[in-house]
């Protein structure tokens, strides 16, 4: 059938050649070269793309019109199809006389002679010039993120698996990833509107792009997390000197309106290595940005062997506390509290133990990663309820009366609705009151991510009547706004805070300060970490209202709270409540 159709094709133009030259020269673009690739012959369309003269083309060789747009291994690969008499198709970019790239559809054919050998070779083209630049524009913008004009997470990963592939071609370049995100950025949003978010990135994603070669890539991976991938920087600029001012930039002041806001930035660092994946550099960056933020924000650290070392310790520990949780290797201890008007223990504070088969008892600390694994906080909380379950009827059958029970809630335990629905439902079912109950909640968990979510759950234990105290207060960057929106009833200050009390006046003044601030609220001030007599007759004659410590007990398990149930009693004349 081929055969048939090819030789009534050769009928029609050998009869009508002229026509078909007209169709050939007005649709194609035609350039005729002999076997050297010297051209030989163009036709008119190929002069009007190209935009040089006849006489400049003819004698040239296709150098004349190449964009450098494609590298050498393209062209070895075409030249080695057509001189092995086979025919190649491909998209060409060219660059005309004036400088302007134009894209063409090209199928270069091997012209034979009567001997069978390759004399020549006739390449046709149709220019895809507008249908390339509209498929330009469509991966610019399923690489770009709409606000900022960065790079977006696509567009991040295919630029750092460019920078490996170069690292790899090139093993004495330096190429660094960067990765970081905004802290503050959540409360200016809570606060000032959403709006003004945009603004403060749109700020920092041109301050970013000032501070970087226009060649390296700067990019958006959502929210307000960003990344640099540092190339050309590094040729003129020392990465010590691009960290300083990198922070330098994230902290500096933004105009929001009529107002001033502050943003500040915990930086990671991963050196791009060739042996290394792309996303094994990411959570290299991950793991660095995340020891960053533990030493508390507003510097970078590079990775390093050491906190490598770090997550696999975190990992092991999740993986342990998977099994701990199966094996039912987590205790509730109970802490109390003592009322300092009362002199009676009138509160104990809910601590989580595990007894880990290799290392002993461990205190909440020495596992605080456990809290920040979704999966194992689902699976531990119907277990914590059901210890809470355990207790409570333990007390109920062998005390006359216990105190109010503190429980530490986490972000998670805050958006676990099941959670809360089991604590309720189980306190009701020993004839108890949410009243009883006393709920702390970190201001860290207040000024983290989704803390909008987080401020509504609260109004809604409060008004199911749990009081709430806020945790480690004076420690986080909080609205003040939050003391009076939400029903708190109670601050707790950290024992960070108490360590130098005896020694240190400024340690005082802010202690004074924080107690004034919370009961100008309405709040009682609990102050934890208290381990000696000085400590607490410094914190009685500041009036504050509860302490908790070692110098009152130390957290004992809910069968020796029963065994030292003197702890809870009243003792107006000297306060040593060790336990037993």
């Amino acid at each position: 059938m081929s055969l048939k159709h090819d030789d009534r094709l050769r009928a029609l133009t050998h009869k009508d050649s002229d026509f078909w030259a007209d169709v050939v020269d007005n649709v194609l673009i035609v350039a005729i070269t002999d076997v050297r690739g010297v051209i030989t012959y163009v036709n008119d369309r190929f002069c009007e793309i190209s935009r040089y003269p006849r006489d400049e083309l003819l004698g040239a060789t296709h150098r004349i019109v190449n964009s450098g747009y494609h590298d050498a291994s393209f062209f070895r690969q075409m030249y080695r199809t057509i001189r092995s008499g086979d025919i190649w198709r491909g998209n060409i970019c060219n660059r005309a006389k004036d400088g302007t790239l134009y894209w063409v559809a090209t199928t270069i054919m091997p012209k034979h002679n009567s001997l069978g050998a390759i004399e020549g070779y006739v390449a046709t083209r149709f220019e895809i010039t507008e249908l390339m630049n509209t498929r330009d524009r469509l991966k610019s913008l399923a690489a770009t993120d709409p606000l900022t004009g960065l790079f977006n997470r696509g567009g991040f990963n295919t630029m750092l698996q460019a920078a490996v592939e170069e690292k790899a071609r090139n093993i004495t370049r330096e190429i660094m990833l960067v990765m970081f995100d905004l802290d503050g950025f959540k409360q200016i949003n809570d606060i000032h509107g959403h709006h003004a978010g945009d603004v403060v990135l749109k700020v920092i994603s041109r301050r970013l792009q000032e501070l970087v070669s226009p060649q390296d890539a700067v990019c958006r991976l959502g929210g307000d997390e960003f990344a640099l991938i540092l190339n050309h920087t590094l040729r003129t600029t020392q990465l010590t000197a691009i960290l300083e001012r990198l922070l330098a930039i994230l902290e500096a002041p933004i105009e929001v309106g009529n107002t001033v806001v502050n943003v500040s930035g915990s930086i990671g660092i991963s050196p791009v290595a060739s042996q290394e994946s792309a996303e094994s550099l990411q959570k290299n960056a991950d793991i660095a940005l995340y020891a960053a933020k533990r030493a508390g924000g507003h510097q970078a650290r590079m990775f390093d062997i050491t906190l490598h070392q770090h997550a696999l310790e975190r990992a092991q520990i999740l993986t342990d506390a998977r099994e701990g949780v199966e094996k039912d290797q987590f205790e509730l201890y109970y802490q109390p509290i003592l009322n300092l008007e009362t002199g009676r223990c009138d509160q104990i504070e809910a601590l989580l133990r595990w007894h880990h088969p290799l290392r002993g008892l461990l205190a909440a600390e020495s596992f605080r990663d456990v809290f920040l694994d979704a999966a194992l906080a689902q699976a531990m909380s119907p277990r914590l309820v059901k210890s809470f379950q355990n207790d409570m009827r333990l007390w109920n059958s062998s005390l006359s009366t216990y105190p109010n029970l503190t429980i530490n809630l986490s972000r998670l335990d805050l958006l676990n609705v099941g959670f809360q629905n089991d604590l309720e439902a189980e306190i009701k079912r020993q004839g108890g009151d949410a009243s009883d109950y006393v709920l702390e909640i970190s201001e860290s968990v207040l000024a983290g991510r989704r803390s909008d979510r987080v401020l509504l759950r609260l109004q809604e234990l409060a008004d199911l009547g749990f009081q709430l105290t806020l945790d480690d207060f004076g420690l986080a960057t909080l609205p003040i706004a939050v003391l009076r929106d939400i029903r708190f009833t109670q601050a707790k200050i950290s024992r960070r805070l108490v360590c130098d009390l005896e020694h240190s006046q400024q340690a005082r003044d802010v202690i004074a300060h924080l107690t004034g601030l919370a009961h100008a609220f309405g709040l009682s001030v609990t102050v934890s970490g208290v381990e000696t007599k000085e400590q607490m007759d410094i914190l009685v004659a500041m009036n504050v209202d509860r302490i908790q410590g070692f110098y009152i007990s130390p957290p004992i398990s809910a069968a020796n709270l029963v065994l030292a149930e003197h702890i809870l009693a009243p003792d107006h004349t000297e306060v040593a409540l060790q336990a037993s």
